[in-house]
C-alpha cells in the first residue's frame, strides 16, 4: 500500500487531466461530499448549529460525508448531526500527525492515514464536491488547495463557502480584488460559490463549474 507523500504524488499522476473546459452541469448528482472546518469550537453557537444543521441535511439527502475524522469542534459537529439522521459518514484520520483521543468514536468509517498529505488525497478522491464551514489555517490550507487543483486540471470538484453570512466576507473580497487586479483569472474565481444555508450550499455544488475555461 502506498502511504504518505507516496499516495499524494499517486493520486496527482492518476488524476491529471489535461484540457478541462468549463461545464455547468446544472444538476449534477452530489452522491460525497467532503466537509472542511475546524477542528476546534467557535465561541459563536450559530456555527456549531450551521455545522450540525450541514450534516443532519446531508444525511437527509441520502449524501455521503467525508471529513477529516476529529470529534472535536465543527467537525465533530458535521459528523454527528449526519449520524443523527442515519447518514453514512467517512473520517479521515492522520494517525502519525494527531492524538488518537480526539479522533471521532462514533458510527462512522473511520480510515487511518499516514499524513496530512494523504488525508487530503483520500478526502478529494472519494467526493464529488466541497463545502467549506468556517475554520482557520488547516480549513483554507485545504481550501487553496482544492481549488488550485482544479484550476491545474487535476480533479473537477466545486467548491461552496457556507456561513452564516458574517465569516467568509473578507476571504470572498480578497478573492474578488485578486481578480480584479488580474492575479485571479474569472474562470477560476468562478469555481468557488458561496450559501447561507446547507440546502443552498447543496444546491449550489450541483450548479458550479467543473472545470476551467480558456480565458
Amino acid at each position: 500500500m502506498t502511504t504518505g507523500r507516496g499516495a499524494f504524488a499517486h493520486h496527482l499522476r492518476s488524476t491529471v487531466n489535461v484540457g478541462v473546459s468549463l461545464v455547468n452541469a446544472g444538476n449534477r448528482k452530489i452522491n460525497t461530499v467532503a466537509v472542511f472546518c475546524a477542528s476546534s469550537f467557535s465561541n459563536d453557537p450559530a456555527f456549531i448549529e450551521l455545522a450540525t444543521g450541514l450534516g443532519k441535511h446531508l444525511a437527509l439527502e441520502h449524501v455521503t460525508v467525508v471529513f477529516g475524522g476529529s470529534d472535536a469542534g465543527l467537525m465533530g459537529a458535521v459528523a454527528d448531526g449526519a449520524i443523527s439522521k442515519g447518514g453514512h459518514v467517512v473520517g479521515i484520520y492522520p494517525e502519525d500527525t494527531f492524538s488518537h483521543d480526539v479522533r471521532h468514536r462514533g458510527d462512522i468509517d473511520l480510515r487511518l492515514v499516514s499524513s496530512m498529505h494523504e488525508r487530503k488525497a483520500m478526502m478529494y478522491q472519494l467526493s464529488d464536491g466541497v463545502i467549506a464551514l468556517p475554520g482557520g489555517y488547516g480549513t483554507l490550507d485545504e481550501l487553496a488547495e482544492v481549488l488550485a487543483w482544479t484550476q491545474l486540471g487535476l480533479h473537477y470538484l466545486p467548491v461552496v463557502l457556507l456561513d452564516t453570512g458574517k465569516f467568509w466576507g473578507k476571504f470572498v473580497e480578497f478573492l474578488d480584488d485578486a481578480t480584479s487586479v488580474g492575479v485571479l483569472n474569472q474562470s477560476s474565481r468562478h469555481l468557488l460559490g458561496r450559501a447561507f444555508d446547507p440546502e443552498g450550499a447543496l444546491q449550489l455544488l450541483r450548479a458550479l463549474p467543473l472545470g476551467m475555461a480558456d480565458d
